[in-house]
């Protein structure tokens, strides 16, 4: 056999083996950037503080002639309205709450019905207050609102004092 024709075919064998593998081979492209590029955000806030400043205080209720269940409420502005068969004490006071925080973060009011109770009978209070306030400070001296409420008295209502403890709690 010839040498020079052994040569020539092992070049052809060899260079359709390595044509082959490049031609397999994805293209490679360079970096890009994108055109309009992402950015990065955060807020940063203060922990919110809530303190009870004032307990709400309905004064005193005279039974003087409740035939059926009848409500007794406290507006967030204070003012004391009775229903048919009672007579209500004319000062009352509604509770005021101190929020504190981040300046200008809008604050979430959440408030959740909860038992007053003279120890032997439990009366459902439920609060009213505001959805939200909004921090006008950072931190102190924060911002107050207020929280009234309601509950309903029947024939069956036992005289005493009637206290509980009144849920709020606040997010941002």
């Amino acid at each position: 056999m010839n040498f020079a024709r052994i040569l020539a075919a092992t070049a052809v064998v060899t260079a359709a083996a390595f044509g082959a593998t490049l031609g397999a081979s994805p293209a490679l492209a360079a970096p890009v950037s994108a055109t309009t590029p992402a950015t990065a955000r955060a807020q940063i806030v203060k922990p919110l503080v809530l303190t009870a400043t004032q307990s709400i205080d309905f004064g005193t209720i005279l039974l003087t002639a409740v035939t059926a269940s009848t409500a007794v409420s406290i507006s967030q502005a204070g003012a004391i309205t009775c229903g048919t068969g009672l007579t209500c004490s004319a000062t009352g006071k509604q509770a005021i709450f101190n929020v504190a925080g981040s300046n200008n973060q809008t604050v979430k009011i959440a408030t959740t019905a909860a038992n007053i109770t003279n120890g032997t009978t439990n009366l459902l209070f439920t609060p009213s207050a505001p959805a939200t306030v909004l921090l006008t400070n950072s931190g102190a001296p924060g911002t107050n609102f207020n929280v009234g409420g309601a509950f309903a008295i029947d024939i069956a209502t036992t005289d005493g004092v009637y206290t509980g403890n009144l849920i709020v709690t606040v997010d941002y």
